[in-house]
């Protein structure tokens, strides 16, 4: 069963939607393309460089579908789309994409299957990690200001 691990964080800035304690999952070190590609290589035992040349090119495929307008289904993982932010209008004429679309974004929807897996990962508190190194409170907790 895969485990997550939270640490505590004192959140006092001006901006927080709550000031108080509030938990942030514990970040282990980014896994870069040729990290993924080397385990994708003992899975399946395909070279590493034949697997870093697929990546980039459905990465660039992804990227350009999703860009154009299309959802990307990624097998288990789930579904690759653009979305908005905005404000709306008092009347369809009044619509216009450049007033009313404040900001774009990539979001994967998570698959069913990815879902189920989420609800069964083991959640722990840690005081140690990313948090280490960051001024903290008297209770321990990290303190962000703004």
């Amino acid at each position: 069963m895969p485990k997550i691990q939270f640490y505590a964080v004192n959140d006092q800035r001006s901006t927080a939607p709550k000031q108080g304690y509030w938990l942030r999952p514990l970040r282990l070190q980014k896994i870069d393309s040729k990290t993924l590609a080397k385990h994708v290589e003992m899975d399946s035992h395909i070279d590493h460089a034949r697997v870093e040349y697929i990546m980039a090119s459905v990465v660039k495929q992804i990227r350009e579908m999703v860009l154009n307008g299309h959802r990307v289904q990624l097998g288990e993982l789930g579904t690759v789309e653009l979305a908005c932010h905005g404000s709306c209008s008092d009347s369809e004429q009044e619509l216009s994409a450049k007033k009313n679309v404040k900001r774009l974004e990539i979001k994967l929807k998570p698959s069913a299957d990815l879902k189920r897996a989420m609800q069964e990962i083991h959640l722990e508190l840690t005081t140690t990690g990313d948090a280490d190194g960051r001024k903290r409170d008297e209770h321990g907790a990290v303190v962000i200001e703004d």
